[in-house]
């Protein structure tokens, strides 16, 4: 394993999900965690539930990651506190309640999902690359299998999944042959509280075979452990017996 004690992540949607696991793991291999979230209780809950030795390597930044302004305020806060960035997790993100047609839908509903999914990645990425160009340092963004398939219904989550997977591949032809490396991870069905927002939320023997969050964290600590020599595009992953 490449040692990254003394190295600091900066990891969005850090207040639960795959974000709060990417905290826990990235904690546990030694790194300086700055989770990052729009709820301030609901970030502190999380990181209060780790164990001592992981909390004494997180710190809590309340930010909306739609907005320019508060998006490049703690990216500067992280700089100053910390004194650099290694690694940049993505993992903020917003899904529709309900698959509906293009036609039924509406641009607040449009607008939340593009601001979060595709704005608030390009926002995080723009605002962390001159630390992250300093270090050689790795952006991993959580994508989707949305971002591959358009399902019915799912038009504009697909749409904010489809453009963060440009912006992802944008990084990777400009980063090229650099030391700074970009992945995308775009996981199936994973059981967090997305779910529980749904009009018509999934049957509980569904959710139980959806993987778990601490799945796709293990996936980013595994990609940090990769040689600097090799570069992995995208991950896909999903569950192996059928969710629905």
């Amino acid at each position: 394993m490449i040692d990254r004690a003394g190295q600091v992540a900066v990891v969005t949607g850090g207040s639960q999900g795959i974000g709060a696991a990417t905290v826990a793991a990235l904690a546990a291999r030694g790194m300086t965690v700055v989770a990052m979230a729009r709820d301030p209780g609901r970030l502190n809950d999380a990181l209060g539930a780790l164990d001592p030795a992981a909390q004494a390597r997180t710190a809590a930044v309340q930010v909306d990651v739609s907005q320019e302004v508060q998006v490049e305020a703690a990216v500067a806060e992280v700089a100053e506190r910390f004194g650099r960035i290694d690694v940049l997790v993505n993992s903020a993100g917003v899904s529709m309640n309900a698959r509906r047609r293009l036609e039924h839908t509406t641009t607040e509903e449009w607008r939340r999902l593009v601001d979060t999914n595709l704005t608030g990645t390009y926002l995080m990425c723009r605002s962390a690359l001159p630390h992250l160009k300093e270090r050689g340092g790795y952006i991993l963004n959580v994508l989707s299998t949305g971002a591959y398939r358009v399902g019915e219904g799912s038009s504009l989550y697909a749409a904010s999944k489809f453009g963060a997977r440009a912006l992802t591949e944008a990084l990777i032809e400009e980063f090229r042959d650099s030391p700074v490396r970009t992945t995308s991870v775009s996981p199936g069905p994973v059981d967090t509280t997305i779910w529980d927002h749904k009009i018509e939320p999934p049957a509980p023997e569904s959710r139980a075979r959806m993987m778990r969050p601490s799945d796709i964290a293990d996936i980013f600590v595994w990609l940090l452990d990769r040689p600097a020599n090799l570069h992995i595009p995208d991950i896909t992953v999903t569950p192996w017996t059928a969710t629905g």
